[in-house]
């Protein structure tokens, strides 16, 4: 059963794109918690929020050529959906693993 404090650093980190921290929130949660699920979440967080920033980099320098416009678009839906599907899913107290970044974490 995770702690409430354990539930809300989790959802700090994975909801760190609404709160234009999309890197630096996870980060910090990372060097400062000592709680094994936590820096787990973390690592996941800040892994799918850095392949989110490196994907819309590519479609944009893509988006010369129309081929970025869509990438962006899928881009910006899964930036989205995924991190509240994972807050639902941890507050719940499963481990989530991002289907996109979660083998490389892991």
């Amino acid at each position: 059963m995770l702690t409430t404090e354990q539930k809300l650093l989790c959802a700090l980190c994975h909801l760190g794109g609404f709160i234009a921290l999309p890197i630096i929130a996870p980060l910090v949660v990372l060097l400062v918690s000592n709680d094994f699920f936590v820096k787990q979440q973390a690592k996941e967080a800040l892994a799918f929020h850095i392949g989110i920033f490196v994907g819309f980099a590519i479609s944009l320098i893509l988006s010369i050529i129309l081929i970025g416009i869509p990438m962006m678009l899928i881009l910006s839906a899964l930036a989205v959906i995924l991190p509240i599907v994972a807050v639902v899913r941890v507050v719940d107290g499963i481990d989530y693993s991002y289907p996109i970044t979660g083998r490389f974490v892991r």
